[in-house]
């Protein structure tokens, strides 16, 4: 109940409680002195009867005056008694009839003649009252009055603590983590505390930001480099350690590029300029790898940058190379001249499960080759990847893929998320694979990036959810629940949202609460405002939501409050080794950190032996995925 509501109903109870009392207590009051006076008129005719005796008055002498006296007196009975005789008769069968239990009944000894006893029964003094109009005008005008002062009192009430409504309904949204309760409301009252929780909605915005910026400025001094604010070596290491050890990842590329002539530069026009071409490779980097999915680029030292690309074919790795030297040849320098012999690029082509020391050699024999050249330009380490099924074209894929939507053949793979108990599962997150025209598995890693380009991914979520939904259903409402893994542009498109929220909306609650909707850290970076509407909308109608890939970028954490997010899944670059990577785990502590001020749980994924998990339980985190716990395995729905 709102604060006014309760002030009014506490006033109006008091208002009516105290008119009904002062009736109560009038009426009590009136009967009070009502009886007094009676029993004074009774005493009186007492007081009459005892004088006639003493004038020794005889029975009939009685009997010419007294009636008319006990009637006008309202005595209905009469009885004189010496003793247990009955000296005088009674005038009952005279008068009309009263019920005797509606009589009342006095008893008097008369002081000069203490044998003699007088016992009377008298009409009720209110019996013959009729109340008319106009004797209760005065009261009813009093009491309407009353209730027309209350309804008056009672709107100014409202109209003034209405201010003190907006303040605590302000209260609320603060409570709720709602952005709405950063600004205040017109009419807010009183103006003190309104302007208090101006000053403090801004402190704690501050401190929520310096909090993420304090754990943007960890992560970053341990996975950015600090002169190019690009990933550094760490990074590198941890992103290429993922890469070779996902079996999603079928074929990928490191880029590794090294400007040669950097040093001439720097000699010969100084270290500002230097630092104005370190800047537009910076910049050149930023733009080339934002067109590619999962793509990693940073320093690895200050004249060698790398880029690395999963799910990258060999024939695509070739037009990338070119794409990429065609734009190092656009960079500003001081000597236009120096260009020619400027870069050198080094290209491998790996698959999943090549060892990391292999692919680094074969990276720097590539760009060994070419600065042998000495032009500028780059160099393909050979490797025999051509046959490789990612490297199949788009119409291949697009033939493929709608072939398995019609027949509604998408298999879903299913892995447990675990408590810090193990036996205890958190949810179980589903997968989508499809079987090729070989009858070969093919992972969602392998056919997505694919998927993506022939703009059939939205159609693959939305039969990914109808089977989840279904499975939902089936399972019932005492199931675990069941995560599954969205692509940005689905949330986003109105139709799609739409239709999922109707869907939602004919399972029970207890239904909706066991669906998790996961999305991927690099999604809501690049989506910030169209992402939040969609999820906060999925969050209030009861599903939960999951953030995945966290910690593979150093990006800004507000969006954990902002989000109300339910789970953090930590990226499987920082668990991997994480028992000997100190690194690794202060930018744990710092994401952990992160989630102080929220009720998101963090989980660690791609867990693979006891050294890591006993490591990661240490640290805190709440919960685990990987093969240590669980292998994907095939689900029938």
């Amino acid at each position: 109940m709102k604060f006014t509501n309760k002030f009014t109903f506490i006033t109006s109870a008091i208002v009516l409680t105290c008119i009904t009392l002062v009736l109560i207590g009038g009426m009590v009051s009136l009967r009070s002195l009502s009886l007094k006076h009676h029993q004074q008129l009774i005493g009186s005719v007492i007081e009459v009867i005892e004088k006639q005796i003493d004038k020794q008055t005889v029975e009939t002498q009685f009997d010419s005056w007294l009636p008319d006296l006990l009637d006008a007196s309202g005595i209905v009975r009469l009885q004189v008694k010496r003793g247990d005789v009955t000296v005088y008769q009674n005038y009952y069968a005279s008068r009309q009839y009263y019920p005797m239990r509606l009589l009342l009944r006095y008893s008097y000894e008369l002081d000069k003649y203490p044998d003699v006893r007088l016992i009377l029964h008298t009409r009720q003094p209110f019996s013959e009252l009729k109340f008319t109009f106009w004797p209760l005008a005065g009261v009813g005008t009093a009491i309407l009055l009353s209730l027309s002062l209350l309804y008056f009192a009672l709107r100014w009430i409202k109209k003034s603590f209405y201010g003190a409504e907006l303040l605590e309904r302000r209260a609320h949204y603060l409570l709720q983590n709602n952005p709405t309760a950063r600004f205040a409301q017109e009419g807010e009252w009183p103006k003190a505390a309104s302007q208090a929780l101006d000053v403090l909605s801004e402190r704690l915005e501050n401190s929520l930001k310096e909090r993420s910026i304090f754990d943007i400025h960890i992560r970053g001094k341990a996975f950015l480099d600090e002169d190019t604010g690009l990933g550094n070596r760490l990074a590198f290491d941890n992103m290429l350690d993922t890469v070779t050890n996902d079996e999603s990842y079928a074929s990928n590329t490191l880029i590794l590029i090294s400007l040669t002539e950097l040093s001439t530069l720097k000699y010969q026009f100084g270290a500002e300029q230097a630092d104005k071409v370190i800047q537009q490779m910076v910049d050149l980097l930023k733009s080339f790898c934002s067109r590619y999915d999962d793509s990693f680029y940073g320093s690895v030292k200050k004249p060698e940058f790398v880029i690395l690309l999963p799910q990258m074919a060999y024939e695509e790795t070739k037009v990338v190379a070119k794409q990429l030297t065609k734009a190092l040849y656009q960079l500003q320098l001081p000597d236009p001249s120096l260009i020619e012999t400027f870069f050198h690029i080094g290209v491998v082509n790996f698959p999943f499960g090549k060892e990391v020391s292999h692919i680094i050699d074969d990276a720097n024999r590539a760009l060994l080759v070419a600065e042998h050249q000495k032009i500028s330009g780059w160099h393909l380490s050979e490797e025999n990847l051509k046959k490789n099924v990612i490297s199949k074209g788009t119409v291949h894929w697009r033939g493929l893929l709608t072939d398995v939507l019609n027949k509604d053949a998408l298999l879903l793979y299913r892995q447990h998320v675990v408590k810090r108990d193990p036996t205890n599962i958190l949810y179980s997150e589903l997968w989508s694979r499809i079987i090729g025209y070989d009858k070969e598995v093919i992972a969602a890693g392998t056919f997505m990036p694919m998927a993506e380009k022939c703009g059939l991914c939205g159609q693959i979520d939305k039969q990914m959810l109808e089977k989840v939904l279904a499975l939902l259903v089936v399972r019932g409402e005492s199931c675990k629940p069941i995560g599954v893994n969205l692509g940005s542009r689905f949330l986003m498109n109105k139709e799609n949202r739409k239709w999922l929220m109707f869907e939602l909306m004919q399972k029970t609650k207890k239904i909706r609460n066991n669906l998790v909707i996961e999305i991927s850290e690099h999604l809501i970076e690049q989506h910030y405002s169209p992402m939040r509407f969609a999820l906060i909308a999925l969050q209030k109608i009861g599903c939960k939501i999951a953030v995945d890939n966290v910690g593979k970028s150093v990006v800004n954490t507000q969006y954990i409050l902002d989000f109300n997010i339910d789970y953090l899944k930590l990226h499987a670059s920082l668990i991997r080794d994480i028992h000997i990577r100190s690194t690794n785990q202060v930018a744990i502590q710092s994401l952990m950190a992160s989630c102080l001020n929220s009720h998101a749980q963090v989980i660690a994924v791609g867990i693979e032996t006891e050294e890591e998990w006993k490591c990661l339980l240490r640290l805190g985190v709440c919960g685990g995925q990987g093969t240590l716990f669980s292998t994907p395995k095939q689900m029938k729905v």
